[in-house]
């Protein structure tokens, strides 16, 4: 009676699987990074306060090996000239850094999160944190001492990224998190990225599902070819009205924007 009991309430604290306002899981790109500096906690809270179905973030390996929230390799665009090259600074050093003022005077000091902070801002839930991986394989070890603690929460975590080897490694590494793998609609040469291609790969390497830019040619029949693979199918980063009525039409499980209301007001018409 006792194990039936344990289980309901973790049922109830950390939910029993993804549920969303819409039929689409709304999640907000960088944080709600339309009106608030991008991978801050500030604009975790802002896209949770606006009851984003989740928030994606990236993070990167600093040079004493912690794991922080930034999307380029440097800090120049959100922390200003001449800007620190993450992986060659340490941490401490990029926690002095204001991440908030060249978003506007509102956002002055905000400073450059940790993993653990942002997932900190995480609701006990149904509501999930994508995480991106802008790095390499060597951030793997640190991600999984990290998440392990979040085991009993686990249907609200994913991890992302362009590289097959770091998706790989990572569902190798924690079997029981969901991963996804992204990709462009074109490679560095600009050819085009077949999906088959994509969703092989992602198969081969035992993942959950694909993240597809929003300039591969949408239409039903490509998110039929990925359901059909028994992949979960997300698309980025679409701020455009009309493209986020036509994916979230022909099925797509969620779209990734800036602008969380913009997507939210759209599909609850």
């Amino acid at each position: 009676m006792m194990k039936v009991f344990v289980a309901a309430l973790l049922l109830v604290l950390f939910g029993g699987g993804v549920k969303h306002a819409t039929a689409t899981e709304i999640i907000a790109h960088r944080g709600f990074s339309l009106r608030a500096p991008e991978n801050t906690v500030a604009a975790l809270n802002l896209a949770w306060e606006h009851k984003a179905d989740a928030c994606e973030f990236d993070i990167l390996l600093s040079a004493d090996g912690q794991m922080v929230l930034m999307h380029d390799k440097d800090t120049l665009k959100t922390g200003g000239k001449p800007g620190l090259v993450v992986a060659q600074t340490a941490a401490a050093d990029l926690f002095k850094l204001d991440v908030g003022s060249w978003k506007g005077e509102t956002w002055k000091g905000e400073r450059v999160p940790t993993l653990t902070q942002a997932l900190a801002t995480l609701p006990v839930g149904h509501q999930r944190a994508f995480i991106e991986i802008k790095c390499g394989v060597e951030i793997v070890p640190a991600l999984q001492r990290e998440l392990e603690g979040m085991r009993l929460r686990a249907k609200q975590l994913v991890v992302m990224c362009f590289e097959r080897a770091v998706v790989a490694e990572v569902k190798e590494a924690m079997p029981w998190l969901k991963v996804y793998r992204l990709s462009s609609a074109k490679d560095k040469q600009r050819r085009a990225i077949p999906v088959e291609r994509v969703i092989e790969e992602s198969r081969e390497d035992g993942l959950d599902g694909i993240s597809l830019s929003k300039d591969f040619p949408w239409s039903d029949a490509l998110v039929k070819k990925v359901k059909d693979a028994g992949m979960e199918l997300y698309v980025w980063t679409v701020n455009d009205p009309a493209l986020a009525s036509l994916v979230a039409k022909a099925g797509v499980d969620g779209i990734i924007t800036d602008d969380p209301v913009m997507v939210r007001e759209l599909l609850e018409k």
